[in-house]
């Protein structure tokens, strides 16, 4: 068993664990909300697939309320050690906020605190503080969230997990061409009009060839400012996608369109496929007016 990851997400109420834990979910972590750390070792045997080589749970003031009797923090610490020994990377991400910041954002939800039923909201955060401080006192990672928005904490989810892990899994980058007589891809994140581009359409030899043919290749490539418009189109997306992977984005779309999306947006597509690939992105191709899938 090599290469395995467990990542424990703890901490106080409304401080980003639930973001934090779909974050990492987005990145290829499996993930399991309110574990009760006596079964920490037990999820082992999950990790133990090859199919499943992150994973990330949460332990918080609701599995110490029912199960720990106040121990929180020593069963953990046990049960990291014999993790450890199992050659498993074993990491524990704290995670906390001002008394103002949670108040405010329970406010702002209208949820109920974990300890609410015992205590008003202002109480309940700051015994829930003195409850997990043990908890803190053992973690690997604190992060405080406060003032920051969710773009924010991913990224510095990011930060503290690539810490953890060779390799993150890579972007997916999905380019797609179309035809504006279709409408636009409504998932799209970049949308290029190439319509400008010669028209092979109103050529009778080329009308029935497609932008994945060479005749119509070198037809579209004769327009005498074709290159420069490529290497600046390579260079935007080049930028962007590499943009999207600093600020820990998982998934970009591109689409190429033309009017009937048969030529100049498939040869174009085709161009920024052969060009992108990169063992560090998951790469697909479509041609949706094509019916073609790479």
């Amino acid at each position: 068993m090599e290469d395995k990851t467990l990542v424990i997400i703890t901490g106080l109420s409304g401080s980003g664990k639930t973001t934090a834990l779909k974050f990492l979910e987005d990145f290829g972590f499996f993930c399991i909300d309110n574990v009760p750390p006596i079964i920490l070792k037990d999820l082992v045997t999950i990790l133990k697939d090859n199919k499943i080589d992150e994973l990330a749970v949460v332990i918080d003031i609701r599995t110490l309320v029912k199960f720990s009797n106040g121990n929180i923090e020593k069963i953990i610490d046990e049960q990291k050690k014999e993790i450890e020994n199992m050659n498993i990377k074993f990491k524990i991400i704290f995670f906390e906020a001002d008394d103002d910041e949670i108040l405010y954002r329970y406010q702002k939800s209208r949820r109920s605190h974990p300890l609410n039923q015992y205590h008003n909201l202002l109480d309940a955060i700051r015994i829930e503080r003195e409850k997990l401080s043990g908890i803190k006192s053992i973690a690997d990672f604190v992060v405080n969230s406060s003032g920051m928005d969710t773009k924010e904490l991913g990224h510095r989810v990011l930060s503290v997990v690539s810490s953890n892990r060779d390799n993150l899994p890579p972007i997916r980058v999905k380019i797609q061409s179309f035809g504006f007589v279709n409408g636009i891809p409504n998932d799209s994140n970049m949308v290029f009009d190439v319509r400008f581009l010669p028209n092979p359409y109103y050529r009778s030899d080329l009308t029935e060839k497609t932008g994945k043919e060479r005749e119509i290749q070198e037809y579209i490539k004769e327009y005498s400012g074709f290159d420069d418009f490529y290497s600046n189109l390579y260079n935007v997306v080049k930028n962007t996608i590499e943009g999207y992977e600093k600020t820990g984005r998982n998934q970009l779309k591109i689409a190429i369109g033309c009017t009937g999306g048969k030529h100049r947006s498939v040869f174009i597509s085709e161009l920024l496929y052969r060009d992108l690939k990169s063992d560090k992105r998951a790469l697909s191709l479509s041609h949706r007016e094509l019916g073609v899938e790479l």
